[in-house]
Formats: C-alpha cells, structure tokens, sequence
C-alpha cells in the first residue's frame, strides 16, 4: 500500500486527529491518564490502609463526591463565560499544587485520614471544574462532521490507560510506596499545561452579563427542558449512584475481602477492566455518525448493570477477571456513546454546563458509595452488589420500554446530520 493510501486511510478512519491542536490536546490528556492511574489506585489502597470498614472507605467517595457536588455547575458556568484553554490551565496548575503537597506529607508519614480527606476533597473540587472545560473545548478543535469522531478518541485517550497502567500502579505502590506513586502522577499535569500552551485556539464564548448562580440556573432550565437530553443524563446518574462506587471506591475492598487479593491483584483486575475499555473504544473511536447511539447507550448501560451481577456472583478469578473485562467495556461504550451524543444536541452556549450536569454523576458515583459501603458493611457486600447492580438495569430498561423518547435518544442528532447532507435548493 502506498504512503498517499495508507494517510488517506488513515484520516479516514481518525479524522478529527487531521486537525493540530486536537492532536496535541488529545496527546496530553493521554498522557495525563496514564499517570493519573498511580493517584487513583494511591488513594485507595491508603485508605484502605488506615481502615478495614467498606463504611469508612466509602468516605473516600464521600470527599471525592462532595468537592464535585459543590464545584462541578460552577465550573460549567465558568467554561461557558470564559476562555476554556486558560481555565484549563488554572485548573490543571492548581491539580498540581494540591497532590504535590499530598505526595510530600504521604512520603513524610505527616498525613492522618482527616486530612487526607480534605485533600481529596479539594483535588476533586479541582477535577470537577477541568472536565466541563475539556469537554467544551473539543467542538472548538474539530468540525461538526469529525466531532463524534473527536469526542471517542478524546473519551478513548482518558480511559484506555486503564488497559495498560494499573499493574504498573500497583507495582509502584508495592516499591515506592504511596507517596511515590502520587508524586509519579503529577507528571501528568505538566505534561498537560504545556500541550495547552501551545494551542492556536481561543475558546472564548459569548461575554455574559448575568451572574454566575442565574448561568447555572439557565443551564438546569435548558437541561430539563431538553427530554433527551434529561434521559442521557439520567441515565448517566443511575451509573453513578447504582454502580461506578463499586467499582470506583469499593472495589479494593471486594478484591481484598471476597477474592483475597493485595495491590498488586486488585491492580491487575483494574488491567482487565481497562482490557474491555480498549474494546469498546478501538469500535467506536472510528464512528462519524450519530446513528444507533441511543441504543449503544441503553445496551452499554444495562451490559454495565449485568455483567455487575455476574462479576457479583463468582468467587473464580478467571471467572471475575471475565466479567471485569465485560464491565469496562460497556461502561466505555456508554461514556462515549453519551458524551458524543450530548455534543451533538446541545448548544454550544450551554455545552459547559450541561456537561457539567452531566458531571454530576460522577460526583453523586462518590457520593453514594458511604451509603453502598455501609450497606455492605450491615448485610453483606455479596448481596449489596448484585441488588445494586439488578435495579440499576430495571432503571434503564423500565423507561426504554415505556417511552418512545427512549427509544429514540438519537432521533434529534440524527436529523440535523441529515439536513446537513441535504442538497441546497437553487
């Protein structure tokens, strides 16, 4: 094949990498994922480590969950009101300072569980306004037709690293300690700050008079008058309260205590979840189109919710590590089927902060795992985990079979590609 073939076919399959300042960002958010897998399993397994209660590890969700809530519909308005690329950079700057600090008082042996928490709060708090101004951002890097596209591989570049970096995590816990492997993530965040300075784009939007509170009050209004964009959303939040705590902040406490695993194999199942990550994205990361999102939406959701169950049900770690790989990929596939279809409907003067609403999930995900944990702690986490998991697939597939809006999540952003195909009458 020649070279003028095989670019063609690759521009083909990846169009929105055409484009420069998509390709830089999209690089280092990559490479932010990847180190940021050592604060991620960091910070569970030294939790864990003061604590042997699911309860009290759910307070690790809690302070996640909290510096979301409280932040995230800010951090929305924020990314609608001012330039998305310099926001970034505050927030990612700021990221630093506060793990920087963690990484020291953990390697130091000068950080109690309170403390701890407060700084988990404040990096989440942190976290919840970078991700509507990332999100945001990407339409300004790409054209309409390459945005699902775009919106994949962005999704891909945040979750893929979950198929490659959580044995090296665990390994870094093992050898260099905690702290070591939080001081290992900060690379991430310089790795970012410096993509974003060399971005041509501004993403300045329309200068607003109104307050920041009525702006996120507008984008509520907007959201909810939106039927389907309300149901992705919905549905986003019945991942984050029925399902994503188990897998986010309870799941070393399973691998410990169910299936008798240390870092190093709790780590290793992360390898497999990330494993099904790869699956979904390398699929959908060549899509164009906004066609069959609803329903990749519904079936990834209620996949997510089963292969739960199964996983729930198993005490054979071939078994689990099956069902592990099968949950991360639908829980892939749902996050980019979503996001790329919120991309599409919303406007682009309320993108920030439906996303940031959209966001919510992830903070109610953290949140809800205090609750899940000390249900776990009171009947046993063997039955809270599959009873979760069953009414989180009944939420789902309830309404689909109820509502034609359901059915037909994509039926809007469907229509304007086709209008935008339409030929123009002389």
């Amino acid at each position: 094949m020649s070279d003028a073939a095989a670019a063609a076919g690759w521009r083909g399959r990846f169009p929105a990498l055409q484009h420069r300042d998509f390709r830089i960002l999209w690089f280092g958010m990559f490479f932010s994922s990847a180190t940021m897998m050592f604060q991620f399993y960091a910070q569970g397994w030294f939790i864990l480590g003061l604590t042997s209660s699911a309860g009290l590890l759910g307070l690790l969700g809690v302070s996640r969950g909290a510096g979301m809530l409280l932040f995230s519909l800010w951090g929305g308005a924020l990314a609608d009101r001012m330039d998305r690329r310099t926001l970034l950079m505050a927030t990612q700057t700021t990221a630093f300072g506060i793990y920087g600090l963690l990484s020291i008082l953990v390697i130091t042996d000068r950080v109690g569980l309170g403390l701890a928490f407060v700084l988990i709060f404040l990096s989440a708090a942190v976290e919840s306004m970078d991700a509507p101004a990332r999100q945001a951002l990407v339409p300004h890097l790409v054209p309409r037709e390459h945005l699902p596209n775009a919106v994949a591989l962005f999704i891909a570049a945040q979750i893929s690293s979950y198929a490659f970096l959580p044995p090296m995590a665990g390994l870094a816990i093992e050898t260099i300690g905690v702290g070591g492997a939080f001081a290992v993530s900060l690379v991430g965040h310089v790795v970012v700050v410096l993509a974003l300075f060399t971005l041509k784009v501004r993403a300045r939007p329309v200068p607003s008079a109104i307050t920041v509170l009525r702006s996120v009050g507008n984008g509520i209004v907007y959201a909810t008058h939106r039927p389907r964009v309300l149901w992705i959303l919905v549905f986003g939040m019945a991942v984050g309260t029925l399902g994503f705590p188990i897998i986010s902040t309870l799941a070393p406490y399973w691998m410990k205590n169910e299936l008798g695993l240390g870092a190093g194999g709790w780590t290793l199942m992360g390898w497999f979840w990330g494993l099904g990550t790869v699956a979904s994205t390398a699929t959908l990361s060549t899509r164009n189109s906004p066609r069959h999102l609803g329903g990749i939406i519904i079936g990834a959701t209620s996949g997510f919710a089963l292969s739960l169950v199964f996983f729930s049900l198993t005490r054979s770690l071939p078994l689990a590590a099956i069902a592990w790989c099968l949950n991360g990929t639908f829980f892939s596939a749902n996050m980019i089927a979503s996001t790329s279809l919120l991309q599409m409907i919303v406007e682009n003067q309320y993108l920030g902060r439906v996303m940031s609403l959209r966001g919510l999930s992830s903070a109610i995900n953290q949140m809800a795992a205090a609750p899940l944990g000390a249900l776990a702690d009171a009947a046993g986490i063997g039955r809270m985990v599959p009873a979760a998991a069953t009414l989180l697939a009944a939420v789902v597939l309830v309404p689909t079979a109820l509502s034609r809006t359901v059915r037909t999540l994509d039926a809007e952003a469907q229509h304007a590609a086709e209008s935008e195909r339409a030929p123009v009458s002389a």
